[in-house]
């Protein structure tokens, strides 16, 4: 992680005498772990760096945070057990987004972006509430205490923003995950995630 932090660093540091634009930014996002079929909510926060490449062609490396959470519900009736399981995951995600834009109206201009996001998880942590005949108990597990989910992935993805007098941006996209975070050979675990947010430019 320390390596993309330095190379997106590096891409900044280059680009200190072309145009370019920071934008601040904050939005809600929707994971799903593919294999468990767990769709969490969540929301995001973090800045990106517009570098002009040539014409309306710009690159966008980018530092945020996100944080998803969730509950999914269990039991049975046969012994009068029910529970559930509240899921709740810290990330930081480094974005690597190339876009597009075209100008509609004197203060209007619409984009697409696509690229890869590098994240790492920082928290992932499961607790489960049960109840046995009136009994009532829970229990919090460390998800990354089990070495066979890994931390790292990289995503693919891609959508469309709206900018408006050059100070106001309203974005929409999907990200989908590309690397299997079980290490076992018991399935496949993948995040993909909707996000929609707004920035602010400077």
């Amino acid at each position: 992680m320390k390596k993309i932090l330095s190379l997106v660093a590096a891409v900044v540091l280059c680009a200190t005498g072309a145009m370019a634009q920071v934008s601040v930014g904050v939005g809600y996002m929707q994971p799903n772990h593919i294999s468990t079929d767990n769709t969490l909510n969540g929301f995001y926060a973090g800045v990106d760096y517009n570098i002009n490449l040539s014409g309306d062609l710009s690159v966008a490396p980018g530092v945020f945070y996100s944080r998803s959470f969730g509950t999914r519900a269990g039991g049975t009736s046969l012994f009068n057990i029910n529970g559930s399981a509240t899921y709740t995951e810290d990330y930081v995600g480094v974005p690597l987004n190339f876009n597009y834009g075209l100008d509609l109206a004197r203060d209007l201009r619409i984009s697409v972006f696509a690229g890869p996001t590098f994240a790492y998880g920082l928290t992932s942590t499961a607790k489960y509430d049960a109840s046995v005949a009136g009994i009532s108990g829970s229990t919090t597990r460390d998800l990354y205490a089990n070495e066979n989910y890994k931390k790292m992935e990289v995503l693919v993805g891609g959508g469309f923003a709206f900018d408006y007098a050059h100070r106001f941006r309203v974005a929409l996209g999907y990200n989908v995950g590309m690397m299997d975070r079980d290490a076992t050979d018991n399935g496949t675990f993948k995040r993909n995630y909707l996000h929609m947010g707004f920035a602010f430019l400077f």
